[in-house]
């Protein structure tokens, strides 16, 4: 009995034209994340399948596990297949999917990958980053700030005028104190005049 139901269905997976392309002998899954299953079809294929993975050791893994159910087989022809509940079993070797026509019908085969392995995944690590872009915007802002009420000061200074108000008073000084000269000058002519003429006479 046993060895009639092999025989029918390897005969359902030849009458089929799917094929498993991926996992592969050469191209295996991890047990990190998801992985991907790819196929080829004829338009004869039926249109959708139920991915199944399973192992001939069943110390590895006692029961096959359904991935995905009712994969659109005609709008792609690969699909990234997310871990069980559980996880990913074992990492080990002898390990197939196979395309089934339904989660209640895993026994109508209609493709199955050759043996692949599946192996440990590489560990990620997230290195953890801190930005200083705010604390620099705020020390820009401030110094833009100070630079601000500087010039202010700057320009009430020249407006309010100690430093102008000094150097416009100095200038006012000396012209007055050249208007004061000028009288002096023209009496003391004055005088030398008349001694000058009076001599003369």
């Amino acid at each position: 009995m046993y060895s009639t139901t092999l025989l029918f269905l390897s005969f359902l997976s030849t009458a089929f034209a799917f094929q498993v392309t991926r996992p592969s002998l050469t191209q295996g899954w991890t047990n990190s994340g998801p992985q991907t299953v790819a196929w080829d079809r004829v338009s004869t294929d039926a249109t959708n399948f139920t991915i199944v993975l399973t192992n001939t050791n069943r110390q590895i893994l006692p029961n096959d596990v359904v991935l995905a159910s009712l994969v659109d087989a005609v709008s792609a022809s690969s699909i990234a297949v997310s871990p069980p509940s559980g996880g990913w079993p074992t990492p080990g070797g002898s390990y197939r999917v196979n395309l089934v026509r339904s989660g209640t019908e895993t026994t109508t085969i209609y493709a199955q990958s050759t043996e692949f392995n599946i192996t440990a995944g590489a560990a990620t690590t997230t290195i953890a980053s801190t930005s200083t872009g705010t604390s620099r915007a705020g020390t820009a802002t401030t110094t833009g700030t100070t630079g601000t009420n500087a010039g202010a000061a700057n320009a009430g200074s020249a407006s309010g005028g100690s430093d102008g108000a000094a150097t416009t008073g100095d200038v006012f000084s000396n012209n007055n104190n050249g208007a004061a000269a000028l009288p002096f000058s023209a009496g003391l002519l004055a005088a030398a005049g008349a001694f000058i003429g009076a001599t003369l006479l």
